[in-house]
């Protein structure tokens, strides 16, 4: 599993020395490829020991290890620079890497047994491929609806359970609606499964599933920021999933 993943499976259990550590490792990707245990303990100010346990806790063997993660991370997240056509192909292939290295299984069969499947987009790119993937779903069988702003997913609430399933999908992960609307679930316990870029994200760190999307800056003259971003890689992913599903119901 990649860096960012490990830190957002348990980056509750971190406390703030160890999440110090953390954002100076992901700001400071580069330059940590090769650093040792005592210079990265110096340049956090802290020991030797709590860098040990923090590797722990990420659940690596040690130190070595976690570097090694370091290293793939930087590789995984550098930006293809040479045009834009190698740049998309670089997105969908750390997406599809991201997607192959995570445990698909135990999502799956929360689909498979979800009586109800709910998604929630924070934008209307993010809400368009979640329609693309309530269709498939829907041929399939399963009872799956689009909630078209927070406003739905809040009136709903009171409905759901245990049994279902939501899917929030957004590019950051980050943001006051993000942060209400994970709340309001988590103290209902209900499933969720969050797709958002992948980076150490609030939202990622607090749902019971995690899917990732890499998704790369491309220059556009005619715009006045002069750069967008596609979200090709969305709808990779949730095709991905789909497929997945397909393929497990088929199985048995």
């Amino acid at each position: 599993m990649e860096l960012e993943a490990k830190i957002n499976q348990y980056y509750n259990q971190l406390n703030d020395n160890e999440t110090t550590i953390i954002s100076y490792i992901l700001q400071n990707k580069e330059k940590c490829q090769n650093i040792s245990i005592t210079q990265l303990a110096n340049n956090c100010h802290t020991s030797k020991s709590s860098i040990l346990r923090l590797t722990q806790k990420l659940g690596f063997s040690g130190f070595v290890e976690f570097k090694y993660s370091i290293k793939q991370s930087y590789e995984t997240s550098s930006n293809i620079e040479s045009n834009s056509i190698d740049t998309l192909m670089g997105d969908i292939e750390a997406t599809f890497k991201l997607f192959k290295q995570t445990t698909i299984e135990p999502l799956i069969e929360k689909v498979y047994h979800s009586k109800r499947i709910y998604g929630y987009g924070t934008g209307w790119v993010q809400l368009n491929a979640l329609n693309d993937f309530s269709r498939n779903f829907i041929l399939s069988g399963k009872n799956t609806m689009i909630l078209p702003s927070k406003t739905e997913l809040k009136l709903l609430l009171p409905d759901f359970t245990k049994d279902d399933l939501i899917i929030i999908v957004s590019k950051s992960g980050e943001g006051k609606d993000i942060s209400e609307v994970i709340k309001l679930l988590y103290l209902k316990e209900i499933p969720v499964l969050s797709i958002t870029e992948f980076k150490n994200n609030d939202l990622a760190s607090k749902t019971d599933y995690n899917l990732y999307f890499q998704s790369s800056d491309i220059y556009d003259k005619h715009r006045e920021n002069s750069s967008k971003q596609t979200f090709t890689t969305v709808n990779i992913v949730l095709d991905m999933l789909y497929r997945a599903y397909i393929q497990y119901e088929n199985s048995l």
